[in-house]
């Protein structure tokens, strides 16, 4: 019975692991260095999915945490409002306009839907050298 299940177990793995929607391309890229604000965030996805958060920090100069500490833990940066329009939609490209943007390095943190139902997250940063 258990062989039964294992094998069962091993055939199916490939199948779930490719049911999900993971990340094709990000623009701006991570870690990248621009010299004006981009007129959008792009997230592309190799299948549908739908996103259901998107928050968007710049850091304070003197800060040295991690990217995720920048964006959950409230002292290390500012909010940018992006809005909530282009959330909550079905789609393998998502676009986010972005306001002017001022000087300074800018972290952004996205949570998605693919279309089997599981959460996919990921982060990712940005510099802007002069605007």
């Amino acid at each position: 019975m258990f062989k039964h299940f294992f094998v069962f177990l091993l055939l199916m793995l490939p199948i779930s692991a490719s049911a999900h929607s993971p990340l094709a391309s990000l623009s701006p890229k991570d870690g990248a260095s621009l010299d004006q604000t981009p007129p959008q965030i792009e997230i592309v996805f190799k299948s549908p999915a739908k996103l259901i958060k998107v928050e968007m920090l710049k850091l304070n100069a003197n800060s040295n945490g991690s990217l995720l500490e920048s964006l959950f833990g409230g002292s290390e940066g500012d909010e940018v409002s992006l809005g909530k329009d282009f959330l909550m939609k079905v789609a393998e490209t998502h676009a986010i306009a972005l306001p002017q943007l001022t000087s300074g390095n800018y972290a952004v943190a996205w949570r998605a839907m693919g279309e089997d139902g599981h959460v996919i997250k990921g982060d990712f940063s940005f510099k802007l050298t002069s605007n």
